[in-house]
């Protein structure tokens, strides 16, 4: 398997971590069920590792290893905190799209500062996927989500933003310093447990915070960490290969929504799908062009 096949494994994966994130978080508490998710994630793939005889990847760490990861937590955990906040009020056919448009902050990033080159049927892609995100801006105004006033939509943007850094500091990592996937995973999984405990500590300790953010247990809460561990494995796994373009990797990811469009509108009885459709559409097209051009 190549980059191209481990990344697209990722977005299955991811487009079920989604669903789960958006049936966890619904109406619920964003911290805690982050803390909790991320805390079955890492059990789940801590255990993986001593399953499979592959737990000595902790011997590995070094200095290096643990600040890079260490900033990758803060990233990726700042990154979900906005998503899932964004996630608990707004429609999962309007937030995880918006979450997607990441992949144009990292084509115009990577193009300056890794000096990638898509070829002419990659860049047609590119601009097909843009196109279809900016699509479901306009679908969303007839939902009556004003997309410059809305709270929850900002912190969808922002959470965008997060993803895209995030995207690029994993081309940093595992390309340009070559750092081992299993046990960066591993010092990743452990640290966005760490932070969320502390954020959520910090958070608790703010007068009223109980009372405004309850907290309800609910199943599909540890599907979350165990699922997006298993989409990140796979993603990182792709990223590994010398050469994979992280512009176009981090675009074929994001496939995941076409798969969380279809699924989301059934589970969770969502409407406006005919013009989110057309969105969809261009999304697919512009995916197809990318695999094409690799």
């Amino acid at each position: 398997m190549g980059w191209t096949e481990w990344t697209l494994a990722s977005a299955v994966f991811l487009a079920l971590y989604d669903l789960a994130k958006k049936a966890s978080v619904q109406r619920n508490a964003v911290l805690p069920t982050l803390l909790c998710s991320t805390c079955f994630g890492c059990a789940a793939y801590v255990g993986a590792l001593a399953l499979c005889g592959r737990i000595s990847v902790a011997s590995g760490l070094s200095a290096e290893i643990l600040t890079l990861s260490a900033v990758k937590c803060v990233i990726v955990g700042t990154s979900w905190v906005f998503t899932f906040c964004a996630l608990r009020t707004l429609p999962i056919s309007i937030a995880t799209p918006i979450r997607a448009s990441a992949p144009a902050i990292v084509f115009v990033v990577a193009f300056i500062v890794y000096g990638e080159r898509p070829s002419p049927i990659q860049l047609v892609g590119m601009a097909a996927v843009f196109a279809g995100y900016f699509a479901f801006s306009w679908a969303g105004k007839h939902e009556g989500i004003d997309f410059f006033r809305n709270r929850a939509v900002w912190c969808a943007i922002a959470g965008a933003f997060c993803s895209a850094l995030s995207a690029l500091w994993d081309k940093y990592i595992f390309q340009v310093r070559a750092l081992p996937v299993e046990t960066v995973q591993f010092v990743f999984q452990i640290g966005l447990v760490v932070f969320y405990g502390v954020a959520l500590a910090v958070v608790s300790a703010a007068p009223g915070q109980r009372e405004r953010g309850a907290f309800e247990w609910r199943w599909s809460i540890p599907l979350v960490g165990i699922l997006l561990a298993v989409a990140d494995w796979m993603y990182f796994t792709g990223l590994s290969f010398q050469g994979a373009p992280i512009s176009a990797a981090s675009l074929l990811r994001r496939f995941s929504v076409v798969i969380t469009f279809f699924l989301g509108a059934k589970f969770f009885h969502e409407t406006n799908l005919v013009r989110k459709a057309v969105a969809l559409a261009a999304i697919v097209a512009g995916v197809v062009l990318i695999c094409l051009g690799g």
